[in-house]
């Protein structure tokens, strides 16, 4: 799963950028996104703290978790 900080002005971009691309959803917070995964993909919170802390670490538009 890819995490970006990257603005896009639609999904066709996205699309064009990623091959495999299958969807995007659009978040307000980390905390939105930490519950999101810890949800859809059933892990603990800290878990879900660690693998969103990366993005919020990282130098990077882009970062591949761990799921």
């Amino acid at each position: 799963m890819l995490l970006s900080r990257k603005a896009y002005g639609n999904w066709r971009e996205i699309q064009d950028e990623y091959e495999g691309y299958m969807a995007s959803l659009d978040f307000e917070s980390l905390k939105e996104i930490e519950e999101y995964i810890k949800l859809d993909y059933k892990l603990s919170t800290d878990q879900a703290k660690n693998e969103v802390g990366k993005l919020n670490d990282s130098s990077n538009e882009t970062i591949e978790i761990l799921i």
